[in-house]
């Protein structure tokens, strides 16, 4: 009789290991860095309505410029046709804003590089994932972070300060409202020592896993920017930036995107972002990824394969859904490259549909690229 309970027993806990390796393995595959593969909205995240959208052709627009701490050359920042430089920017350390990393060091040279009469605005980076959940689980060193944000713009002069905060993992309500806590807090110093307060957002936050509330977090900002780069990732298959149109073929595109976000987002408040930069892939015979996509901004693409491909059997090819443009060949070891990236052309074919959306506001990513 023990012999028999005993083997029922240990049949239900094998069979419970089973499903318990199943269910995380199923959750680790949803959440794997890259998120190279659509996934469905989950409950938790906010979710569109069928409030209709309200466009506003009439708006001010604005055009700005990401300048990374990287791309500083101490000579003055060409950017003629831009209304505010956002400097990208200074990053949490143990205990708030980490004053020996490279970023705030760059500071001094970011100003006196930036052409007089452009805004200036204070990127915070907070873009590693890991980091990013010991301090949203600790008040404490939010506060810090807010504090010396805050002070850091108002001693250099910045305009504003743009959170860009970036996490990579499931959507628990937990989460979620730790983000929505973080947020609010950094929005209402904000406006108590009077300095504007923007929000980044990526732009497939609608079509992916992401641990974002836009609903909630749409009242936390005074004005928001939207990622529209970076769709198909490094480590997925060949694919666009972002593409225009196509979500038939490539799961989701900015005709969507755009209403996702104007449920929520006022489209006079609002800024997209294009990332003038591409990846090159090597593939297989099918197409398919066998290698994490080599970045190229669209200054080294042009060197290299616009202004002359010497490359054998060099394709490039515009497509109209997508509005981006697709390079093939192959290398000298034999290896066939497949390349998509975005430019000033299909910028400019994105901006026109945004207007029409009521969206006036654009950025590009990033000095140096172009």
């Amino acid at each position: 009789m023990y012999n028999s309970y005993m083997r029922k027993f240990l049949l239900v806990i094998l069979i419970l290991s089973i499903v318990w390796v199943f269910i995380f393995n199923t959750i680790k595959d949803k959440v794997r860095s890259d998120l190279a593969q659509p996934i469905p909205v989950p409950s938790a995240t906010a979710v569109p309505t069928q409030k209709p959208i309200k466009t506003n052709t009439n708006s001010k627009s604005e055009k700005s410029l990401f300048v990374p701490y990287w791309a500083l050359n101490n000579q003055k920042i060409d950017s003629p046709d831009t209304d505010a430089l956002l400097y990208f920017g200074i990053t949490p350390g143990k205990n708030g804003i980490d004053k020996n990393e490279a970023g705030f060091k760059g500071i001094d040279q970011f100003l006196s590089s930036a052409p007089k009469g452009q805004g200036k605005k204070l990127v915070v980076r907070m873009v590693d994932s890991k980091i990013n959940f010991e301090i949203l689980k600790d008040q404490a060193k939010q506060n810090a972070i807010i504090n010396d944000s805050l002070k850091i713009a108002r001693d250099n002069g910045f305009s504003g300060v743009v959170l860009d905060l970036e996490i990579s993992a499931v959507p628990f309500d937990s989460l979620i409202k730790q983000v929505n806590d973080f947020t609010n807090r950094f929005y209402n110093e904000s406006k108590n020592r009077n300095i504007n307060f923007g929000l980044m957002f990526y732009g497939d936050s609608f079509y992916r896993i992401r641990p974002f509330d836009i609903k909630t977090l749409s009242k936390n900002a005074d004005e928001f920017y939207v990622m529209s780069y970076d769709f198909s990732k490094s480590r997925g298959n060949p694919g666009p930036n972002f593409p225009l149109r196509g979500k038939e073929v490539y799961g989701y595109d900015m005709t969507r995107m755009s209403e996702d976000f104007l449920r929520y987002l006022p489209p006079e408040k609002t800024s997209v972002v294009f990332g003038l930069f591409g990846y090159d892939w090597i593939v297989d015979d099918k197409e398919t990824a066998v290698s994490t996509g080599e970045s190229k901004t669209y200054s080294q693409i042009q060197k290299e394969f616009l202004n002359d491909c010497d490359y054998k059997d060099c394709v490039i090819k515009r497509k109209n859904d997508s509005a981006e443009t697709e390079i093939t060949y192959i290398d000298d070891a034999n290896k066939k490259h497949v390349i998509w990236f975005e430019d000033t052309q299909s910028v400019s074919k994105k901006e026109k549909y945004l207007k029409e959306k009521g969206i006036n506001n654009f950025s590009l990513w990033a000095y140096s690229y172009f």
